[in-house]
């Protein structure tokens, strides 16, 4: 089972391993630093739940699928960060800076929501007490039942 765990980690995270670069450029807050914690809260909390060799097979393939997804946001996230210092720097109006803001911002929300689908399709192939084990350490842990949270909720 550990093995299963670290396989896991290594597929679903291997894209989060650059996202502490992202993280750095704001104080090691950034949304990089927020992915990579609160995936591994919850790969934290399967640890928990007992599964089947089938689950987790069904749960790395979910993680493998959603890789390219994740990588992407990430991007996304990313490029939007570097418009609005760019912007700032040149000495862009306000109005281009605030939809700078907007972008990143909507960036990251994409992020969240694309780690919520993720999280709703593996708990999914757990049965009720599986769940129930998982949400409550995920509740335990603070992350109120979400992989991801936006910048605004810590």
């Amino acid at each position: 089972m550990k093995r299963f765990f670290r396989t896991v980690s290594l597929a679903a995270l291997a894209g989060v391993l650059s996202l502490p670069l992202l993280g750095q450029e704001h104080g090691g807050m950034g949304p990089g630093a927020r992915m990579g914690r609160h995936a591994g809260g919850l790969l934290r909390c399967l640890r928990q739940a007992n599964l089947s060799d089938s689950q987790k097979a069904d749960i790395k393939a979910i993680f493998d699928a959603a890789k390219p997804t994740f990588e992407a946001d990430v991007q996304a996230i990313k490029a939007a960060h570097q418009k609005l210092n760019a912007d700032f720097d040149a000495g862009a109006d306000k109005s281009v800076l605030g939809a700078d803001y907007v972008a990143v911002r909507a960036a990251g929300q994409k992020l969240k929501d694309d780690g919520q689908a993720v999280q709703t399709q593996i708990l999914g192939k757990l049965d009720q007490s599986q769940q129930s084990t998982v949400q409550s350490c995920l509740d335990a842990q603070g992350k109120g039942g979400h992989m991801f949270h936006s910048s605004s909720e810590e």
